[in-house]
């Protein structure tokens, strides 16, 4: 989805010549987005490396000869854990949501200028209330042919259209075709040569204020009271937990992970970590695909429930010999 969003935004921003502020601000909101995986993965990293340092350097063996457990060797970076899962807590149930919703308003408002820029060929291009398909486009997208539009609950099909900006918006100037269009009972068509449609720049604009997935924690638990069925609320108000306490999960398994493998060096405790964490994540859409097939809101926590058990087992494992 983000990698999506980045193609459109780079063809957005080179086609409409966007300011210098307008790129830093997209940056910056995708920065905060991204933000979401790369702290969970950079605290794993960092407990890993620190540990198995320590270990090669025996400073592990010497402080379990001093009385030290396993826990109390452990309980700085846990103390560090949960300092990290404030501020992921703060990013993800509040930062991230306003910052996901700014950052696709912004390229909703700048596709404005120039809605082509998004077109490819062979390709659906969506908005709110329009779909286009094209077979050819021309270089500069000011032309497509062999055309499909779905609009004003008409369907278009022409084998030419050219894009015209208009003061509130732009219009597709259609040639050689036939509209499709439901009177009643029945479904009509009838056959042009020329055949115009205008769209405004507000049919482009989403309402992300009342889209579960874009609002902080404090209006997401408001909108639960409001709409108790909600199960796209509840999904997102427990995936946000998910995210956040991946830190705890992480954090184990990076610590553990580098008393076990220490003698093999830091690369494979690298290695080791950076497959955990895509484990994590792959879980954790697996839960998402169990929501969206079959409507089970807490399937989400399927990466918690998997690995937290088997970090804190091999803990315990550690931490008796």
């Amino acid at each position: 989805m983000l990698i999506g969003d980045m193609v459109k935004f780079s063809d957005v921003l080179f086609s409409t010549g966007t300011s210098l502020f307008d790129m830093l601000t997209i940056l910056a909101y995708m920065a905060l987005f991204l933000a979401i995986f790369t702290i969970p993965m950079s605290l794993m990293l960092s407990i890993n490396l620190t540990y198995t340092q320590m270990s090669k350097n025996l400073e592990i063996d010497i402080a379990k000869t001093m009385g030290l457990s396993t826990f109390r060797i452990y309980k700085s970076a846990l103390l560090f854990t949960f300092i990290v899962f404030l501020l992921l807590f703060f990013i993800v149930t509040y930062l991230s949501p306003i910052a996901n919703a700014a950052y696709r308003t912004k390229l909703y408002k700048l596709a404005k200028n120039n809605v082509q820029a998004g077109l490819t060929e062979n390709t659906f291009f969506k908005t709110k209330n329009f779909t286009i398909y094209a077979d050819a486009l021309s270089p500069n997208h000011n032309k497509a042919y062999n055309v499909f539009v779905d609009v004003e609950n008409k369907i278009i099909k022409a084998k030419r259209v050219e894009f015209i900006d208009t003061i509130d918006g732009f219009a597709l100037k259609c040639f050689d075709g036939n509209v499709f269009f439901r009177d009643k009972n029945s479904i009509n068509n009838a056959y042009f040569k020329v055949y115009t449609v205008v769209i405004k720049f507000s049919d482009l604009t989403y309402n992300f204020a009342s889209n579960p997935g874009f609002m902080p924690i404090n209006k997401l638990i408001h909108y639960i009271k409001t709409h108790p069925q909600s199960t796209d609320a509840l999904f997102e108000l427990h995936q946000m937990f998910v995210l956040s306490t991946s830190v705890f999960v992480l954090s184990l398994i990076g610590f553990v992970s580098a008393l076990s493998f220490y003698r093999s060096g830091k690369t494979f405790g690298i290695i080791f970590s950076m497959f955990s964490f895509i484990v994590f994540y792959v879980l954790e859409t697996f839960g998402k695909s169990l929501y969206s097939s079959n409507n089970i809101y807490y399937a989400i926590w399927l990466p918690n429930l998997v690995l937290f058990p088997i970090a804190i087992i091999a803990f315990a494992i550690k931490a008796r010999r």
